[in-house]
């Protein structure tokens, strides 16, 4: 089916690129091609883009650009905030960014995403702002907001631009990260 057959969801576009990291599933750890692809029709391995998250959003942003596009999974909840990626050996922003999603649930999203759909069945998707207002306090769910300040008590992370010029706030960040998304047995 061609993009042009692609009906408005009611709800918003989930983007889930699969069970295993895509750059993982396409390329062995010395960065060569790999020559399967267990997840594709006859193995093929050049079926997916690189970066499938990015790529498919971009495609769905320019199609419908007023539907909500939430990213899932494991390579969003590995990516969602500023990240060393070893395929391209840089640092990388948010997949937000790179992306133009609208949000991103991380870890095990089964909850989160059955509560943001019945969030949005009740309501209608206003703006940005508003949209962001009815996300909020749902656990597990990221987006971008510059508007929002830090409350007391609130781990505040280095920015981005930041990393880029100091590994060590990149590393402490990843320290950050790691110690609260497993904060009860790390």
């Amino acid at each position: 089916a061609t993009s042009k057959n692609w009906d408005v969801p009611r709800l918003f576009f989930g983007i889930s690129p699969g069970c295993m990291d895509s750059m993982v599933n396409k390329y062995t750890a010395n960065k060569r091609l790999r020559s399967d692809d267990a997840y594709t029709p006859d193995a093929r391995p050049d079926m997916r883009p690189e970066y499938p998250s990015i790529v498919y959003t971009r495609i769905l942003k320019q199609l419908f650009p007023d539907v909500p596009v939430i990213l899932g999974g494991i390579e969003a909840s590995m990516r969602r905030l500023t990240h060393y990626d070893y395929w391209q050996d840089r640092v990388r922003p948010s997949i937000l960014l790179d992306s133009g999603a609208d949000s991103l649930i991380y870890g095990m999203g089964e909850k989160p995403v059955v509560e943001l759909a019945n969030r949005l069945k009740c309501q209608q998707i206003m703006d940005t702002k508003g949209f962001k207002q009815l996300i909020a306090d749902i656990p597990q769910m990221v987006y971008l907001d510059k508007e929002v300040a830090a409350e007391e008590g609130d781990i505040t992370l280095f920015s981005h631009e930041e990393c880029l010029k100091d590994k060590k706030k990149e590393a402490a960040n990843f320290r950050h990260i790691e110690e609260e998304s497993n904060k009860y047995t790390a």
